[in-house]
């Protein structure tokens, strides 16, 4: 009986777990329109940093801003920021187009360190797109309109080197526009105006090319314009394509598709509109910003239809051309609503913080604790899933528990509470069973050796019977 109710717990806790949707139901924004601290203009990508902090590529700012867990403003990077034309100390503000690496940067992948070059790129920082880190801490962010990807110390915020320079070759770049860095070092870069991701070593060489095409009505074979880039913890890619409305999942050693998610522009399920960044939830599902449907869109690591969050809006808890994402260990969505110019920061609310709990206190076989809370969270959600296979669980423990100490009472009401949950489960009939057998079996004795006593009581009736009547035979005889 334990065993069942341990495997019992074992499904339902991993179902639950495996199937946790995203609660948005409590949320803040940070920030508005403008050129000011904590002021946006356009987010891009946000990269959350592990003690909580959040960098938001303000990209027509020409600057990134770093706030800190609780959104408010920290710094920002280059610290002089100013609007074209002029810059903060007074002097023309150079062109994006004149940000080019001079010609004493490595020809084995265009990776430049002259200190002149690298001033002006900390001067200007032209439309920041995508960014990542590396393992080495290094922040990596790619300059679209320069065609070049910074390298920053993050704690100085000085750029340390940069590569690429524009161009449709290996190792050059035309339109950089999201960028991800792999465990092992890899680089990949989406190139919008060159339809392609390049995948580069640490050094700007080219390792790969990965172009998707789709087909014209003619029948002829079109590349596709990439926008976001995501490593998964398998070593396979997951790439956006905004024009075509898919996401692809590349095995990019071989240059293979491994599947595809998107059955064409619209809203409905299974359908995107312009896809672009794409990060991970806590279970490892992925969470992709469908920006012209205004909604995030959570998808399986196969590629499979999980669920649809957010709606459209400029109120407080919509999303108007959501872009880059970050999730944090408090299940805290944290989102660039671009079209909004602000920081959203998504929390569970108090219905998912609760059953969060209970679950925590099942794995520690705490149901008595438990218990209380997923009560309290099917008082708050009646039809939520998860907290009614947790009570399930919960009643076929506390039901195990009394018929185990022989409270044969207490453990029928338990399971016959499942019922409540659990209309169709088959294992109640044989419990309710078992319980009537258990709590009987002093009467059943009874009848059973009732019944004994008195068929061996006529057998001997019998018995005396027939001896009697063959002695009465055998005198008559005589």
């Amino acid at each position: 009986m334990k065993k069942l109710f341990a495997v019992l717990l074992f499904v339902a806790v991993t179902l639950s777990q495996a199937n946790a949707a995203l609660d948005l139901s409590v949320f803040t924004i940070r920030g508005f329109e403008g050129k000011g601290p904590l002021e946006f203009n356009a987010p891009e990508e946000l990269l959350l940093l592990q003690d909580g902090r959040i960098i938001v590529a303000d990209q027509r700012n020409n600057r990134l801003q770093v706030l800190t867990p609780d959104g408010d403003f920290a710094r920002a990077i280059p610290q002089l920021v100013a609007s074209d034309p002029i810059r903060a100390d007074g002097k023309k503000q150079t062109s994006a187009k004149a940000l080019i690496p001079p010609r004493n940067a490595s020809e084995a992948g265009n990776i430049c360190t002259d200190p002149a070059f690298l001033a002006e790129v900390q001067r200007y920082f032209p439309r920041p797109t995508g960014m990542a880190f590396d393992g080495k801490g290094q922040l990596y962010v790619s300059l679209s309109e320069s065609d070049i990807i910074a390298v920053l110390d993050f704690t100085s915020g000085k750029v340390t080197s940069t590569f690429g320079r524009s161009g449709r070759g290996q190792g050059e770049l035309f339109g950089p526009m999201d960028i991800d860095i792999s465990a092992d070092g890899r680089i990949a870069v989406a190139e919008g105006r060159n339809k392609r991701v390049q995948i580069l070593n640490d050094a700007g060489k080219c390792l790969k090319e990965l172009v998707y095409q789709e087909e014209t009505k003619k029948g002829a074979f079109n590349a596709v314009p990439p926008r976001g880039v995501y490593w998964m913890n398998d070593g396979n890619l997951v790439v956006t394509y905004p024009t075509f409305n898919q996401v692809v999942c590349w095995e990019p050693k071989e240059g293979k598709i491994i599947w595809r998610y998107g059955s064409g522009k619209g809203s409905e399920k299974g359908m995107l509109n312009s896809p672009s960044y794409i990060t991970a939830s806590l279970d490892q599902n992925l969470l992709i910003s469908d920006t012209l449907n205004h909604r995030i869109v959570e998808i399986t690591r196969d590629g499979k239809f999980f669920e649809h969050h957010g709606r459209r809006g400029s109120a407080p808890g919509r999303l108007l051309m959501p872009r880059g994402m970050a999730l944090n260990r408090d299940e805290t969505l944290i989102i660039a609503d671009q079209g909004n110019n602000r920081v959203h920061f998504f929390q569970p609310g108090q219905a998912t913080i609760t059953l969060r709990e209970a679950k925590q206190l099942a794995l520690k076989d705490d149901w008595d604790a438990a218990l209380t809370r997923i009560e309290k969270v099917l008082y708050l959600q009646p039809n939520n899933e998860q907290a009614r296979d947790l009570m399930v669980n919960a009643l076929y423990f506390f039901g195990n528990r009394a018929f185990n100490e022989r409270d044969y009472y207490k453990a029928e009401e338990f399971y016959r509470r499942v019922l409540r949950y659990r209309p169709d489960d088959a294992n109640i009939p044989q419990k309710l069973d078992a319980i009537f057998w258990a709590a009987n079996q002093g009467l059943i004795a009874s009848i059973v050796f009732g019944i004994i006593a008195v068929i061996a009581g006529l057998i001997i009736v019998w018995i005396i019977k027939v001896m009697l009547t063959r002695f009465i035979f055998t005198q008559s005889q005589e």
